[in-house]
């Protein structure tokens, strides 16, 4: 009970803050990055925004492609890929920066332990990250919907919705959520990481930036190179292990769990991990308490 008793005050400190409502709104600006349309015609990609205010509405409501939940699924697949590790560092970096740098933290630890210090950091930097990135990509879905058709108003059979919305609309707009919780949250980890160690929040939040820019174009090139060479299963063997992986953990069918999705499971599981205990260690390593 007094572990949740200091996870609720952490989150309270984390959640009612600008950092949190910044990186939320950050997170809705970016998801309207997102591809809506390819144009054959120019070879050119479209986002939601562009698409908006560059197509009428009669060619909109002529084309699924622009229906709101097809966007909406897009929604994680913009530039928010690239920036979320800096988005998701705002509302955690925002009061424990300040809890180090005013010698709270050497108090707070005394007076509630280590382990339960530790623990509920973590668990207050992983859900806040989820939840900021959830609640921008809840409110991206709201503007979308009044913005575009339905996909019930274009005439398409049957089976073509089936295939598009195997579970229904409702159905995957909780899974859409629930993937940008889990992508938002598991962003967080290397920020969080590198807290234990260093007090300068803008190299706690820009240096995860640039560790999963470089992590992403290797793989991204390794994928290209294998594709050049005949490899066409290299994106099977590369994909459980790229920066965004987490958020298609919501779709495993753990009853059929292929070898791809077992092995994105591991390598986030271990990543996972990997940092909390690295962060503990190196607390506890702390002659300072963390101060």
């Amino acid at each position: 009970m007094k572990f949740f008793h200091t996870l609720k005050q952490d989150l309270n400190k984390t959640v009612i803050n600008l950092g949190f409502l910044g990186a939320a709104l950050m997170t809705c600006v970016l998801c309207f990055t997102a591809s809506a349309y390819h144009d054959l015609s120019n070879d050119k990609d479209y986002s939601v925004f562009e698409a908006f205010f560059s197509f009428d509405r009669s060619f909109i409501e002529s084309h699924y492609d622009f229906a709101s939940i097809l966007l909406f699924k897009n929604g994680l697949s913009g530039y928010i890929s690239m920036f979320i590790p800096i988005i998701v560092a705002f509302p955690f970096m925002v009061t424990f920066c300040a809890e180090r740098n005013n010698g709270l933290m050497r108090f707070t630890i005394t007076r509630s332990g280590k382990g339960r210090y530790y623990l509920s950091k973590f668990f207050t930097a992983f859900l806040s990250g989820g939840f900021a990135v959830m609640l921008g990509m809840a409110l991206f879905g709201v503007i979308v919907v009044f913005a575009f058709p339905s996909l019930g108003s274009y005439d398409l059979p049957a089976d073509q919705l089936e295939w598009i919305i195997p579970d229904g609309i409702a159905a995957e707009a909780v899974k859409n959520l629930l993937a940008a919780f889990i992508y938002g949250a598991f962003s967080t980890l290397p920020a969080f990481f590198l807290s234990s160690f260093c007090k300068n929040p803008y190299i706690i939040t820009c240096l995860p930036f640039m560790l999963i820019y470089v992590w992403d174009t290797a793989l991204n090139k390794l994928m290209s190179k294998g594709f050049e060479n005949g490899d066409y299963e290299i994106y099977d063997k590369i994909s459980p292990f790229t920066p965004d992986s987490p958020r298609q953990l919501v779709y495993i069918d753990f009853m059929e769990m292929s070898a791809n999705q077992r092995n994105m499971l591991i390598f986030n599981g271990t990543y996972l991990l990997v940092l909390l205990i690295g962060f503990i260690i190196i607390m506890n390593l702390r002659t300072d308490k963390g101060s």
